[in-house]
């Protein structure tokens, strides 16, 4: 044996690898995924985001996807068969619904137990702060994996339908041709022009991929989870930039659907889009669709912000044009799938509370001036719009169905938004509905100062139909008189240039303005009409008052109807303006001449006017001018029209019958008068109906069966 110390010294191996030890102490630089397009291709990708350079520089950023598992292997089988579009596409995309560590309650207000716990101070017991889940826990909830969603997908595929259909160019220039009429969205105004204009700008080279659909799918489902910034300072280009360009998202895809749905309604002809009316059909279907998925993706990401409650709001009123008013009005009515349609109609109904909710769990129903820390003006602005606007469609689809409303201004901040070139500052009242009446005398005619008008005499349509529910008469008088000089108040501080001076054809303005006069007009013979109609007992005894504003009423929707190609859609269409305002009217007007009151027949030396009025509405009915079976409505307009026909004929042949041509039994009323309704708002299909078995009508038509016989 040898004796001492022998020191051996290790000898390290130049390559690790090659030797197959892991040197775990030599940090190493992370892996970075490259992006979709990058890896197919089999080329270097930087990285960089939302888009690398390779892709950015060939107008591909809109198909710059990073997975979100780049290095997890998918087994993927060699002869799994191609499938159809229709079905599951082969390469799906990641999509994870935002989740929270608890449920985001919205808007709590102060009879809620976060106003109790907000007094409680951190000092109080000892904490250092209030919860806040973490970051590492926030991220890993986001990055479990929901399993496939089927929304995405079901977008995907209508998306790639509609642009492999219409092209996608000839869309943009159809939008901004129906905007060039003065035409727009009444609440998405200030971004229908720039969402249209950035469609292009997206969507660039999809037909070199596969499944670009798809790609621009979860691209879009990405940026909408970004939530919208902005603080005291910002300006709405600022404050755009975040949803535009490639930053796009399902809420900016939506706005401009609902620019092309709303256009190829009111535009009949576009050759580069469509030449016949089955290709118009089709069109409006695709972007309906598609704009309905838009907002169902967007909504569940449990993201809701401003962008898109504008979009819920303006696809309610795409659904009120499609769809119709009211149940069995739809595209599609006919005896065999009616179901169906009362489907179709109660959606349109329910998507309107839809919005409804969205507003309160945002809380915009409170003073919008007072929000903590302060918002932007055009902000503000915009958030009085919404609220103002979706509670006056609350009020007068209310009346107009006969359904209770669902905002109520006694829970509400009653605020309206201010015209754009005016500096009023309501006053800090309790009374702030009795204030806002004041107006700049250079208030432009715009769509902000429609809603304004609008949601003025909705207020008032909502004392009125409280007024009706009222049990008590005791002070009944004394109310109405109220409300009635409100409503006269409201009309003396309306700016001068806001009043129809003669007839709409005198009116010197443009089509949107002449438009909007109308409604101005008719919302507030409106009031005057439902006020009257609550003195009424009932429907079958209209007084001088009435009768009157009803005169008013129709005559003016006449004058719209012949005048139809000189008008443009300034928050309320034509088809509205007949059920809404005209065929109350006329169903008054009719009442008063089957009735024959003496009083009536001594107050008004002809009625050559009104039949002259009435036979015009039913003349351009029948031409199909106005609706055609199929259009939303058409049945409350072709049932209201025939009963008027059948009137008119009676007319015609016998003259106004007296009441001593009734048979006795019945008497003034008789039988007759019971099938009428105890809402003295209804002036629905079942009206008309009731309305066409009067005895005198019946009488002067042998072909149908007297119900007195």
């Amino acid at each position: 044996m040898l004796s001492g110390k022998i020191e051996i010294t290790p000898t390290i191996p130049s390559s690790p690898l090659r030797s197959g030890i892991l040197l775990h102490h030599i940090p190493m630089a992370s892996r970075l995924a490259a992006c979709e397009a990058c890896r197919k291709a089999k080329v270097a990708c930087d990285h960089k985001r939302p888009a690398c350079t390779r892709c950015a520089s060939n107008d591909r950023a809109g198909i710059c996807i990073y997975r979100t598992t780049p290095f997890k292997r998918r087994r993927v089988s060699s002869s799994t068969p191609v499938q159809s579009p229709s079905r599951l596409p082969p390469a799906q995309p990641s999509f994870t619904a935002r989740s929270n560590p608890y449920p985001n309650p919205g808007f709590l207000g102060s009879s809620s137990h976060v106003a109790i716990f907000n007094e409680i101070s951190p000092q109080d017991y000892h904490a250092s702060d209030t919860y806040h889940a973490s970051e590492d826990m926030t991220m890993l909830m986001q990055s479990q994996s929901t399993g496939e969603n089927i929304l995405l997908i079901q977008g995907a595929d209508v998306l790639r339908q509609l642009l492999n259909t219409f092209p996608l160019a000839a869309m943009k220039d159809f939008v901004t041709f129906w905007l060039a009429t003065g035409a727009n969205l009444a609440l998405a105004e200030p971004f229908t022009e720039k969402c249209t204009e950035n469609m292009t700008r997206l969507f660039t080279s999809f037909s070199q991929e596969d499944n670009w659909h798809l790609a621009y799918a979860q691209r879009l489902t990405q940026n909408s989870r970004e939530p919208l910034q902005f603080s005291s300072t910002s300006d709405m280009e600022g404050f755009s930039a975040q949803f535009l360009d490639q930053k796009f998202r399902w809420e900016s895809l939506g706005i401009f659907l609902s620019a092309v749905t709303r256009a190829a309604i009111d535009i009949s002809f576009f050759p580069p889009l469509f030449k016949t009316e089955k290709d118009q059909f089709m069109l409006r279907k695709l972007s309906t669709k598609l704009s309905d998925l838009a907002l169902d993706i967007a909504l569940s990401l449990d993201c809701l912000n401003d962008l898109q409650l504008v979009l819920q709001y303006e696809n309610c009123i795409v659904h009120t044009h499609v769809d119709g008013d009211q149940s069995k009005n739809s595209p599609l009515f006919s005896s065999e799938n009616s179901q169906l349609i009362e489907n179709q109609g109660y959606h349109s109904w329910s998507r309107l509370g839809d919005v409804v909710s969205s507003m309160f769990a945002l809380g915009y129903h409170e003073n919008v001036d007072k929000t903590k820390p302060p918002i932007p003006t055009f902000l503000a602005e915009l958030r009085k719009t919404a609220w103002a606007t979706t509670y006056s469609a609350d009020k007068n689809i209310a009346i107009f169905l006969g359904r209770p409303p669902r905002m109520s201004k006694r829970f509400c901040h009653f605020q309206v938004p201010l015209s754009p070139t005016s500096s009023d500052q309501v006053s800090n009242t309790s009374h702030v509905e009795d204030e806002v009446v004041r107006w700049k005398t250079d208030t432009p005619i715009c769509y902000r100062s429609g809603i304004r008008w609008a949601t003025l005499c909705s207020a008032l349509k909502e004392d009125i139909l409280e007024l009706l529910r009222s049990k008590q008469r005791d002070n009944f008088s004394q109310k109405a008189s109220i409300i009635r000089q409100k409503a006269e108040t409201q009309w003396a501080h309306l700016p001068p240039h806001f009043h129809l001076s003669g007839t709409l054809k005198e009116c010197s303005g443009d089509a949107f303005e002449r438009d909007l006069l109308a409604s101005i007009r008719l919302d507030q013979l409106h009031v005057l009409f439902l006020l009257q109609l609550s003195f009424l007992d009932t429907l079958t005894e209209p007084d001088p008052s009435i009768l009157d504003i009803s005169d008013q009423m129709l005559s003016l929707v006449v004058d719209a109807i012949l005048l139809r190609d000189q008008l443009v859609n300034s928050g309320t269409g034509l088809v509205w303006k007949i059920a809404h305002f005209g065929l109350p009217a006329a169903g008054i007007i009719l009442l008063s001449m089957l009735k024959q009151h003496r009083t009536l027949t001594e107050a008004r030396s002809s009625w050559s006017k009104t039949i002259l009025n009435l036979g015009i509405f039913v003349a351009q009915v029948q031409v199909g001018s106005i609706v055609r079976r199929g259009d939303p409505n058409y049945a409350l307009v072709s049932k209201a029209t025939q009963t008027i026909e059948r009137f008119l004929d009676s007319i015609h042949r016998e003259g106004i019958q007296s009441p001593t041509q009734v048979p006795p039994h019945l008497g003034e009323n008789g039988d007759w008068a019971s099938f009428f309704s105890q809402d003295l708002c209804d002036f629905e299909t079942d009206f008309w109906e009731n309305l066409a078995y009067h005895p005198s009508l019946l009488a002067s038509d042998p072909t149908l069966p007297a119900i007195y016989i």
